[in-house]
């Protein structure tokens, strides 16, 4: 018997999503190709250290637009609520038998996510013009455009690491939402009870 589906994502939520991802991709891999002369073997990929240059410069505008874009289409779905509970979100994680949050479309957690990548993704756009027109500022503060760049990157990657594994085997059926837009009510009822009932609520969608 089919499972009954509910819509988790529109065609253009989506779209933005994946846009936001493969331009942090693009930019990690020419980023590290640049980065040191060790790496330099990456950029070949990309057609030399000049065309990787301009590639990044590129993909950080088209990546610092769709942070943008990501916060708007998602700002009412990451604003805290009394209810949201990090510790019961993780514990979820762990124990497939503990309660679940009452989570609406967005748990604890991926709010956190939510707001994360926007001010990193904030960082990471004024560092990146920062380090793209050099000679704007002082050699001081250039230097820790340098760094908070860097560092941003770091923690960026881990958090796509964290939300990569969460959004696939680390929760099964969650990546079918991102990927055709669609859930199942029962994986609704157990991650985000919630938004469940309120979709069935708006939607009248019924087993």
């Amino acid at each position: 018997m089919t499972q009954p589906l509910l819509i988790r994502f529109t065609l253009r939520e989506r779209l933005v999503h994946w846009v936001h991802m493969i331009t942090f991709l693009i930019l990690a891999l020419t980023g590290i190709g640049l980065y040191a002369r060790s790496f330099f073997q990456i950029t070949w990929f990309f057609g030399g250290v000049d065309i990787s240059r301009t590639i990044h410069h590129w993909a950080g505008i088209m990546f610092a637009a769709t942070t943008v874009l990501v916060f708007l289409q998602w700002r009412r779905d990451i604003r805290a609520r009394g209810e949201d509970n990090l510790v019961t979100v993780l514990r979820g994680f762990l124990d497939s038998e503990a309660e679940v949050a009452p989570a609406g479309k967005f748990n604890a957690g991926q709010k956190i996510a939510g707001w994360a990548t926007l001010v990193l993704g904030g960082i990471f756009t004024v560092t990146g013009l920062a380090m793209w027109f050099p000679f704007l500022l002082g050699r001081w503060v250039q230097q820790w455009m340098y760094f908070l760049h860097s560092l941003t990157f770091l923690v960026f990657v881990g958090f796509m690491m964290l939300h990569a594994y969460l959004g696939t085997v680390g929760v099964p059926g969650t990546w079918r939402g991102m990927y055709r837009g669609t859930v199942t009510r029962a994986w609704a009822r157990r991650n985000h009870p919630r938004w469940d009932a309120e979709e069935v609520r708006v939607h009248g969608t019924g087993d």
